[in-house]
C-alpha cells in the first residue's frame, strides 16, 4: 500500500517554477518624546511626526481595485509602547454599523486592524483589531485565544470615524536588535458593503500571506521589558443540589483564591503559571448521551488551556480536557461500595492544583515549549448506616508534562519533536508519548510535504481497574503521510497513515482507533473573483480508504464531494454527497475484542444556506438526508435565527430536530453473545443565547439548552461471529430511554479596567433519564423542570497588575492633561 502511495506521487516530485517574489511595501514608525493621548481623536500634534500611509486596494469583494473610502495610518513610539493613529474617511458617517459585544467577538461592525510579524520570518503575527464601537479583538496567527493589555479610543465625526491605539512593548515579543524590522499588515472592513481593503494586498489562495506583508522600519533602540503580571483572584461559590440525606445539608459553600502569573523570562520566553484556578465560571458544556464506541470529546473553555498552547499542539497529541478530567473510576464507585454504604459524594472533577507553561522562539528560529499540570487525589464519599464515613480513591494525584521543540525552516518549513507524560500515583497506569514530524515547503509555497512518526509506550500498574492480561508494557507506533498543493485556484492533496493495535495516546491526547491504515486524496477547485451572480465558488471531493492492519479488512471506503458558493448578495450555500463504496468492518460497536459487526452501504447529502448577516434578521439552516440498505432512515433540519434588535441587544437561537429509523446499534454483551438492538431514535436540542451590552465593557449574557434525545427499541439481535445480525425473539432486558439536559448560564461582566473584571455567574444544570418514554414536548420539558437540579451563583473579582505599568506611572509627565505639541 505504502509503496504504491509513493509510486503515485512521483510523478508529482518534480521542480516547480519559483514564482516572482512580491514588491514589498514600506512603512517607517517615528520615535517621540511625548506619547499621544489615546482618546480616540488623533489631534495631538505629535501624530504629523510620522508620514501617512494611504495607498490601499480591495481585498474582497473586487480584488486589486480602489477602495470606496480613504484610510490613513501614522505609526509612532516611544520606549514604552508603540501607537497608531488611523483615519477611517467615510462619506456616510451615519451609516457606520457599530454593533457592540464582548472582546474578540466576531461583530456587525467596521474594523481596523494591523498586524505585527515582529520577527520578520514569516511564522507568525500579532493581530490587534479595534471595531467602530470601541470593541477590541486581539489574536496571533498561530494563536486565536491570545489576549494582552493594551489601549483603544474609538470616535465618529462627520468625516467617518478614527481609532488610536496605544500597544505597550510588554503585550508583544520582539528581538533585542538596535535596528528593528518587522512584518507590517493593515486592514479596514467596511462592513455595510462587506468590504475588506488591505495595505499590502495579498494574492486570493496564497498560502502562507505573511510572505507578501510590508516592512515596518524605523524602530531602534527599544528594549524588551521586563514583562512580567500578576492576575490573583477571589471568588465566592453558593450551591444547592437537592441530595435530601438525613445529616446533611442540601446547600454548600465554598470560596477560593488564587493568582495566574505572565513573567518574560528574556526577550523570546514568557513563563505561565495558575497556581490554585477556579474555572467554576467558565462556559458549561453541550452534555449529550453517547450511543457510540468512542468518547464524547468537548471544546475547552478554560482560558489558560487555549491561550498559548500552540506548540504543544504539534503532532497532535494535547487533549487538554484530560487535566482535570471526569475521575477514571467516577462510575464504578457502586462496585466498591459495601452492603450497607450509599454514595454521600462523588466529584465528577479532578482538582486541577496548578498549570505551568513556558514557550517561546529563540533568534535560530528554534520554538521550544515545556508545559506540566498537577492534579491532586479524588475520592469518592460513603456514609453507611451508622453515619460513618469511607472515603475510595477515584483519580490519583496525576502529574502531565509536555516538551516540544519546533525548528522553522526556509519557506515556512518547520520540523519538530514532542514527547507527553503522564505520571501517576497509587499504581495507576503511567504514559509516555514521543513524536516527531517535518513540514516542507518548496521556494514558492505552492506544494507542501510532511512526514511524521509517533510512539506511544503504557505502563500499566496494579490498580483495581486492570485485569492480569493488562499488566505489560505497551509500546505501539503511528507514522502519517502526505503531499499537498495548498496555493493558487486548484488545491491537492494525497494522504496515508498507519498505526498499529497498541497505539495509544489517551493519556494525554485523544485517539478514538488504533490497529488501522488509511489514505486518500482530495481535490479541490476554488473561484476567487466575482462572476454571474457569485461573489465566489470552491467544490471538492476526496476518496477515503481504510483498512485494518492486523487483518487487512476494510473498515470504510467513501467518496464525498462538497460545494459552497456566496452570491452578490451575501447569501452562502453548501451542499455535499457522500457514498460508502462497499460494506465495512466495524470492529469498535461490537464492544468487544476481535469480534466485528458488518455494516451496510450508506448513502448521505446535506444542504445548507446562511443568509446576510449585516442585516437585523439574518437565518442560517440546513438538512441532511441520509439512507443505508437496512432501511436505515436519517432527516435532520437545523435552523438559526439571529436577531440584533439594536447595537446593544442581540438573541442566537439554534433548533436541531433529528429523526432516525431503523439504527442498528449495540445494546449489551455477555461471554457467549453480543447483542445489537432495532431503534428509532429522536433529538430535538433548542440553544438560545442573548446578550445585553450597557457599554462595551460592561454586559449582560444569557445561554440557554434543552437537549432532548429519545430511543425507542423494537427489535434485538444476536451478533454472529461473521459480523451479521440475527434475530432474538427471546431478548427481554430493557434499554428504552428518555434523556435530558437543561443549562442555563447567566453572566454579570464589567471590565473595569484593563485586563481585570467582576463577574457574577448563576448556573442551572439538570441531567436527567429515566426509561418512560414521553412523546409530547412540552409534557417532556414540564417533566424535566421537575428533575432535581443542581443552582449556583459565583462571584469572582479579578485584578491585573502589570509591572512596565507600575513603573511608568512613576515617571513624572507621563500622563500629562496637555496635549501633544
Amino acid at each position: 500500500m505504502l509503496r504504491r502511495f509513493c509510486l503515485l506521487l512521483l510523478p508529482l516530485l518534480i521542480p516547480f517554477a519559483v514564482l516572482a517574489k512580491p514588491i514589498s511595501k514600506s512603512a517607517n514608525a517615528v520615535r517621540t518624546s511625548v506619547p499621544p493621548i489615546i482618546d480616540g481623536q488623533i489631534d495631538d500634534h505629535v501624530w504629523l511626526l510620522a508620514d501617512p500611509l494611504c495607498d490601499f486596494l480591495q481585498y474582497e469583494p473586487f480584488f486589486g481595485i480602489a477602495p470606496s473610502q480613504e484610510t490613513e495610518v501614522r505609526i509612532l513610539y516611544d520606549d514604552f509602547a508603540i501607537y497608531i493613529g488611523a483615519r477611517l474617511c467615510d462619506s456616510a458617517p451615519d451609516s457606520i454599523l457599530t454593533q457592540l459585544g464582548n472582546r474578540d467577538d466576531g461583530l456587525n461592525s467596521d474594523l481596523f486592524g494591523i498586524q505585527f510579524d515582529t520577527y520578520y520570518n514569516g511564522l507568525d503575527a500579532y493581530i490587534f483589531e479595534v471595531y467602530a464601537s470601541g470593541v477590541q479583538c486581539d489574536s496571533r496567527r498561530s494563536d486565536d485565544t491570545f489576549n494582552a493589555v493594551w489601549e483603544s479610543a474609538v470616535n465618529i465625526d462627520q468625516q467617518g470615524w478614527t481609532v488610536e491605539m496605544r500597544i505597550p512593548w510588554s503585550a508583544i515579543r520582539f528581538p533585542a536588535n538596535g535596528q528593528q524590522v518587522w512584518g507590517l499588515q493593515l486592514h479596514r472592513s467596511i462592513r455595510r458593503h462587506r468590504e475588506m481593503i488591505q495595505w499590502a494586498l495579498v494574492p486570493k489562495g496564497a498560502s502562507n500571506t505573511l510572505a507578501y506583508w510590508g516592512k515596518l522600519h524605523g524602530l531602534k533602540n527599544i528594549h524588551p521589558p521586563l514583562r512580567l503580571s500578576f492576575t490573583p483572584y477571589i471568588s465566592g461559590m453558593a450551591e444547592h443540589y437537592p441530595y435530601n440525606t438525613p445529616g446533611s445539608s442540601n446547600y454548600s459553600y465554598s470560596y477560593s483564591g488564587g493568582l495566574d502569573l505572565k513573567y518574560g523570562i528574556n526577550k523570546s520566553f514568557t513563563l505561565d503559571m495558575t497556581l490554585l484556578p477556579d474555572f467554576s465560571t467558565v462556559a458549561s458544556d453541550h452534555e449529550i448521551k453517547n450511543l457510540t464506541a468512542f468518547e464524547t470529546v468537548y471544546g475547552e473553555n478554560r482560558e489558560f488551556f487555549k491561550e498559548g498552547v500552540d506548540l504543544f499542539h504539534k503532532g497532535g497529541l494535547f487533549y487538554s480536557r484530560r487535566i482535570g478530567r471526569r475521575p477514571q473510576l467516577y462510575n464504578k464507585v457502586d462496585d466498591y461500595l459495601m452492603e450497607d454504604e450509599f454514595i454521600l459524594r462523588n466529584p465528577d472533577k479532578a482538582q486541577l492544583i496548578n498549570a505551568t507553561k513556558v514557550s517561546g522562539r529563540t533568534s535560530s528560529n528554534l520554538g521550544i515549549g515545556v508545559f506540566n499540570a498537577m492534579t491532586s487525589n479524588t475520592y469518592a464519599t460513603t456514609e453507611n448506616s451508622l453515619g460513618r464515613h469511607r472515603q475510595i480513591l477515584t483519580e490519583p494525584f496525576t502529574n502531565y508534562s509536555i516538551v516540544v521543540l519546533d525548528q522553522g525552516l526556509n519557506f515556512n518549513s518547520s520540523a519538530y519533536l514532542i514527547n507527553t507524560n503522564v505520571t501517576r500515583a497509587h499504581g495507576f497506569d503511567n504514559e509516555n508519548v514521543t513524536a516527531a514530524g517535518i513540514t516542507w515547503f518548496e521556494s514558492s509555497n505552492t506544494y507542501r510535504f510532511h512526514a511524521s512518526g509517533k510512539l506511544s509506550q503504557i505502563y500499566p500498574k496494579n490498580n483495581p481497574g486492570n485485569n492480569i492480561a493488562q499488566q505489560k508494557t505497551n509500546l505501539g507506533y503511528r507514522y502519517d503521510l502526505d503531499f499537498a498543493k495548498v496555493k493558487g485556484q486548484f488545491h491537492f492533496n494525497f494522504w496515508f497513515n498507519a498505526m498499529d493495535d497498541r497505539y495509544n495516546i489517551n493519556g494525554l491526547g485523544l485517539n478514538h482507533r488504533n490497529d488501522a491504515i488509511s489514505n486518500g486524496a482530495w481535490f479541490a477547485y476554488n473561484i476567487y473573483e466575482p462572476f454571474w451572480q457569485l461573489l465566489r465558488l470552491s467544490s471538492s471531493i476526496s476518496i477515503n480508504n481504510s483498512s485494518r492492519m492486523s487483518t487487512r479488512k476494510n473498515t470504510g471506503r467513501s467518496i464525498h464531494w462538497n460545494i459552497r458558493s456566496t452570491t452578490i448578495n451575501h447569501l452562502s450555500l453548501w451542499a455535499g454527497f457522500s457514498q460508502s463504496l462497499y460494506r465495512a468492518y466495524d470492529y469498535y460497536e461490537p464492544r468487544v475484542n476481535g469480534r466485528y459487526y458488518i455494516s451496510p452501504h450508506h448513502t448521505s447529502g446535506n444542504l445548507g444556506f446562511s443568509s446576510d448577516y449585516r442585516r437585523p434578521f439574518a437565518l442560517d439552516g440546513g438538512i441532511v438526508l441520509a439512507v443505508n440498505e437496512n432501511t436505515y432512515h436519517e432527516r435532520s433540519l437545523t435552523l438559526r435565527p439571529i436577531v440584533r434588535f439594536s447595537d446593544q441587544l442581540t438573541m442566537d437561537h439554534r433548533l436541531r430536530l433529528t429523526a432516525q429509523t431503523n439504527d442498528r446499534g449495540y445494546v449489551s454483551h455477555n461471554i457467549e453473545n453480543v447483542f445489537f438492538g432495532n431503534r428509532k431514535l429522536r433529538t430535538i436540542e433548542n440553544t438560545l443565547s442573548s446578550r445585553y451590552m450597557f457599554s462595551n465593557n460592561l454586559s449582560l449574557s444569557v445561554w440557554m439548552r434543552h437537549y432532548w434525545f429519545r430511543g425507542n427499541y423494537d427489535k434485538f439481535f444476536d451478533l454472529t461471529q461473521d459480523g451479521l445480525l440475527v434475530r432474538n425473539e427471546n431478548y427481554d432486558s430493557e434499554h428504552d430511554f428518555n434523556f435530558n439536559t437543561f443549562n442555563i448560564d447567566l453572566l454579570f461582566n464589567w471590565e473595569f479596567a484593563p485586563g481585570s473584571n467582576l463577574g457574577v455567574v448563576y448556573k442551572n444544570a439538570i441531567i436527567h433519564e429515566e426509561k418512560e418514554l414521553l412523546y409530547n414536548f412540552f409534557d417532556n420539558f414540564a417533566n424535566t423542570l421537575e428533575a432535581p437540579q443542581l443552582n449556583s451563583i459565583t462571584v469572582k473579582f479579578i485584578y491585573y497588575l502589570d509591572y512596565q505599568s507600575l513603573q511608568q506611572r512613576k515617571q513624572p509627565g507621563r500622563h500629562s492633561d496637555e496635549r501633544s505639541g
